[in-house]
């Protein structure tokens, strides 16, 4: 995890983005073979993460680093074939584990035919990620990773401050976030909260990132995206069944009154939930005008309080200055 990673101030991209790439393919051939075996189903979903946080790391320091063309779109791939397994996984706990108990007489029969037919679907994209998994093509890939994570190529300057491009990254997406409808709204849709969960999650990786490359620690603000990225994933996953439900094709034909109304009510205690982390986002994220603006971020360690940065402001100044103990 990039939390093993020993943070060293003032890295250029070159160090920096080879130190990531290094540990996500790490993570990959870690979990490769359990992956591919398909029993465990949290190898596949750390597989999965090491893809995500790969694409993540080349579009931060896009126009910096040379991929190539191959690359995003064989990491785009890999990523639906590990997705394809890993949401069958969530769907099959969330409904074998949470709610099949709870029913009775022939709803309850339904559900376990339904869950049947979601275990042959689970069943049919694990041979497909084993297929992938085996053959020349992820074979290349993962030569290709390997490579680029030992010998980076550039488009830009190598030697600039890793630091300064992932600052402004921050800036970015906490900007988007803070402008989100999911973030503004009263009462945000389904797809508004969807978006957001994307660039909370984006904003999360960038976190990561600094924290394991740059010297400072972004505890306060990795943990509240982290519990609002796991918040939004779960409201996302009720929200999915819920529209299946409602749809009633293929499985979900038929009426759902106790797993319908269950399934509404732990998304109404979700949703009450991530109402409560939307206050403590903004109550952190609000600006510090009494703060002295800075040229520069100052990248100091201050231990044994951990070093903060507040997550959204207007201006880069504005990002500089608001560092806090």
């Amino acid at each position: 995890m990039l939390e093993s990673l020993a943070p060293t101030p003032a890295l250029t991209v070159r160090q920096a983005a080879g130190r990531i790439f290094a540990e996500q393919v790490r993570e990959l051939a870690r979990h490769e073979q359990k992956a591919k075996k398909g029993r465990d189903p949290e190898a596949v979903h750390q597989m999965r993460v090491a893809t995500r946080r790969l694409r993540a790391a080349l579009r931060i320091f896009r126009g910096y680093l040379a991929p190539g063309k191959r690359l995003p779109g064989e990491l785009r791939w890999l990523a639906r074939r590990l997705g394809a397994v890993r949401d069958h996984d969530v769907i099959l706990t969330l409904l074998e584990e949470r709610h099949l108990a709870a029913l009775r007489g022939a709803e309850r029969e339904r559900l376990e035919d339904l869950l049947a037919g979601l275990k042959e679907r689970r069943f049919a994209a694990q041979e497909k990620l084993e297929r992938a998994l085996g053959r020349g093509r992820y074979a290349k890939l993962a030569r290709g990773l390997d490579d680029f994570a030992a010998r980076p190529r550039f488009a830009g300057d190598e030697d600039a401050m890793a630091a300064r491009i992932l600052v402004d990254g921050i800036e970015s997406w906490g900007t988007a976030i803070a402008r989100d409808p999911g973030m503004t709204d009263p009462e945000p849709e389904t797809d508004e909260l969807h978006q957001l969960r994307i660039d909370v999650k984006r904003l999360r990786y960038v976190l990561d990132f600094h924290a394991a490359t740059c010297g400072m620690a972004y505890e306060v603000e990795r943990k509240l995206a982290r519990a609002m990225q796991d918040c939004l994933g779960e409201l996302h996953d009720h929200d999915l069944l819920l529209a299946w439900l409602e749809r009633g094709k293929d499985f979900f034909a038929g009426p759902w009154p106790v797993l319908g109304d269950a399934l509404a009510a732990d998304r109404a205690k979700l949703f009450r939930r991530f109402l409560r982390l939307r206050r403590s986002w903004k109550a952190r994220t609000r600006r510090e005008p009494t703060v002295a603006p800075l040229e520069e971020p100052r990248f100091v360690n201050l231990e044994p309080a951990p070093v903060t940065l507040r997550l959204i402001a207007p201006t880069r100044k504005d990002v500089a200055s608001s560092l806090i103990a």
